[in-house]
């Protein structure tokens, strides 16, 4: 059975406001690759211009979930209003609806953006 407070952060989750930044690809491109590069741990490879293709694509669709739109502040949002199962549910939501807006947004990076939106409906491996 579903609690009242979590059949609200749910139906909050699928109204809430999607909205996506719109940039020129090497702006883009520019600026995931600075972001990956300035949170590198040590020892791992710095991206550059010249990584692979599929590795730029996914930092592009992780920078514009993180920073490029309103997920972060959506899913802390309801993160603040539940508890975690409850924020990783609703965050669910609020995810594959930004992954969603990214794939019509930016069509070179559709691909990637449905590979990250059915990863979110495989089990966990242990």
């Amino acid at each position: 059975m579903t609690r009242p407070d979590h059949g609200k952060a749910l139906t909050a989750a699928a109204r809430v406001d999607v909205q996506v930044v719109q940039l020129a690809p090497p702006v883009l491109i520019r600026r995931a690759i600075a972001h990956y590069n300035a949170r590198l741990a040590p020892g791992k490879r710095p991206a550059e211009t010249t990584s692979s293709e599929a590795f730029l694509k996914r930092l592009c669709v992780n920078w514009l979930r993180h920073t490029g739109s309103n997920y972060d502040a959506h899913r802390n949002g309801v993160r603040s209003s539940g508890g975690q199962q409850l924020s990783e549910t609703a965050g669910t939501v609020i995810k594959k609806r930004v992954l969603t807006q990214i794939a019509r947004t930016y069509p070179w990076l559709a691909e990637e953006a449905h590979r990250q939106y059915r990863e979110l409906d495989r089990p966990a491996r242990r």
